[in-house]
């Protein structure tokens, strides 16, 4: 049914793709099919295909990486691949290739007469050709003709599909046939990176379930990477080299007080401290003293949740595939390259926060300000509901309409759920097992000196607040944050029902459907997946509906 429906759709037939992989997601039994676009008999690397069909066999959604124009199969080489081995046809052979690949990373072929093509491998199982002898390579090296869309689809590129193992890289490389250029270079080593390598790291901050000064103590937290979310842990990206400063693979967190974001890479961060618990952020902070003078301690918490959301969403769906913040994705999908840039004690403005969100492949900008309402100023980087809120822009952005796509909620509707929800998730991060219905949360109460910045306070009582459906058509909320309150009042009513029913679990990370609190988060996420791109309140409502089905049916 999956590839008949491919079919019909795209006009291709059953010689055009080739399966490459398939599997069913546990949590929801939604079953995902990745195929593979051939060309003259020839895998195209990077035209990939996917369709998603749920428990019951109805097909969900499709999408495609790379839309083949017919301008891109003029004038393609239609020598199939048992003839383009012997370097014939103006081609490079796959050993000029290797060489070509071994200058560009700058590896010596001391005696390249050694250098064999052997066909009759096996690869996975599957039947290969490999280069022999290569001299740094640990392994022999699997090689195969293939296409490389370029230029949006409009020209492909033969190729040969190149493997190398070494020390202390594993190199999948694409190296033009025609030209010995290598177009596309990935390095899957850190995929196989084990946790013994990570070293450990403690931060003294207002940890998850402790939302601000007002809510309770800093703690010295130890050692909260999570390691599937975060293999190599806060401080490491490529697992060769660990920062011992707030820098890793999920965000760079620095101080900005100048406000110019251009000079992220050279502002200055906080060092750790070699300690019995690995490296050590531990800071002083007073709150009778202005921002300027706890520096350390507002980047260190700045950078702690930024790294708990990423570890936290990945558990909920936000992983490398659906667009991420990461610089390097271990080669499990996603472009990579877009860790968070966040800025404490940002420069450029006050009393304010903000989340740029390019598509993915682009770094998330971070802005958090000092909020100057009260003496002395207060720092919004110790308002773990505010990170909260600006972080969940950036997923909101990146899973409603694809991670390619970072204009499906700029406005009305759309735009105003993109506050709510980040209102939304802040609140009940919140959440302990002494709260109740009865509880009332305010939005930046603290950074605010003590008063919430929405018109009223999320609450179940609608005399505490009488937001509704209803109020959208009222003066006043024409804007995003106000018409965000809405709907982030509306999922607060929709969580306080399921915790009711279900229970509530302390344990975020287990993103259990048999807690109320940890299955309204992922129904609302999983919702994001699938509405539409600029959806209204009624298109996300009914996404979350279509979410609970997958999930609980």
């Amino acid at each position: 049914m999956a590839l008949a429906h491919l079919f019909k759709q795209t006009g291709l037939t059953d010689e055009d793709v080739r399966v490459k992989s398939a599997y069913t997601s546990q949590h929801n039994g939604v079953s995902h099919i990745y195929l593979r676009q051939i060309v003259n008999g020839l895998e195209v690397l990077n035209a990939d295909i996917n369709v998603n069909v749920d428990r019951h066999g109805q097909i969900i959604s499709m999408g495609e990486s790379v839309r083949l124009s017919a301008r891109a199969l003029w004038g393609v080489d239609e020598n199939g691949s048992d003839n383009l081995m012997d370097g014939s046809h103006g081609l490079l052979s796959p050993k000029d290739a290797l060489f070509a690949f071994s200058r560009h990373i700058h590896q010596e072929v001391a005696h390249p007469d050694k250098v064999k093509l052997v066909a009759g491998s096996t690869l996975r199982g599957q039947p290969t050709t490999t280069l022999i002898n290569v001299p740094y390579a640990l392994s022999p090296c699997p090689v195969q003709p293939a296409y490389l869309a370029v230029d949006g689809g409009r020209t492909l590129r033969l190729v040969w599909d190149l493997q190398t193992e070494m020390e202390q890289s594993w190199y999948h490389s694409q190296v033009d046939a025609r030209t010995g250029k290598v177009l596309q270079l990935v390095d899957w080593l850190p995929d196989y990176a084990t946790h013994s390598r990570v070293p450990p790291a403690a931060y003294r901050v207002y940890p998850l379930g402790t939302n601000d000064p007002i809510d309770g103590e800093r703690k010295l937290i130890v050692d909260p990477a999570d390691e599937t979310a975060s293999p190599l842990g806060w401080h490491q990206v490529d697992g060769k080299h660990a920062y011992n400063e707030t820098r890793g693979n999920n965000v760079v967190a620095s101080e900005n007080r100048d406000g110019e974001y251009g000079r992220w890479r050279n502002n200055y961060r906080p060092h750790g401290k070699d300690t019995k618990d690995g490296l050590t952020f531990d800071f002083p902070l007073s709150l009778k003293q202005e921002p300027d003078t706890y520096v350390d301690a507002a980047v260190t918490n700045l950078f702690y949740w930024n790294n708990v959301l990423h570890d936290l969403y990945y558990q909920y769906g936000f992983t490398e595939a659906s667009g991420n913040f990461q610089n390097n994705n271990f080669g499990r999908g996603g472009q990579g390259g877009d860790g968070v840039i966040a800025s404490a004690q940002d420069g450029s403005g006050y009393n304010n926060a903000n989340f740029a969100t390019p598509p993915d492949g682009g770094h998330g900008k971070m802005r958090m300000y000092v909020w100057n309402v009260i003496q002395p100023y207060r720092d919004g980087d110790l308002e773990g509901g505010i990170i909260t809120h600006e972080y969940t822009h950036g997923l909101s952005i990146r899973l409603t309409g694809g991670p390619d796509n970072s204009g499906c909620l700029g406005w009305g509707e759309s735009g105003g759920m993109g506050e709510g929800w980040g209102d939304f998730v802040a609140t009940i991060l919140r959440m302990r097992p002494e709260h109740t219905r009865e509880t009332n949360f305010a939005m930046g109460e603290y950074a605010n000196g003590g008063n919430g910045i929405r018109r009223f306070p999320y609450s179940t009582n609608t005399t505490t607040n009488p937001e509704t459906f209803a109020w959208m058509n009222r003066a006043g909320y024409w804007g995003v944050h106000a018409k965000g309150a809405v709907w982030a009042e509306m999922l607060y009513e929709l969580y306080w029902n399921l915790v009711d029913k279900h229970g509530f679990t302390e344990d975020w990370y287990s993103a259990s459907p048999k807690h109320g609190n940890t299955l309204a988060l992922q129904l609302v996420i999983d919702g994001m997946k699938l509405q539409p791109c600029r959806p209204s309140f009624t298109n996300a409502r009914d996404a979350i509906l279509q979410a609970d089905a997958q999930l609980t049916n």
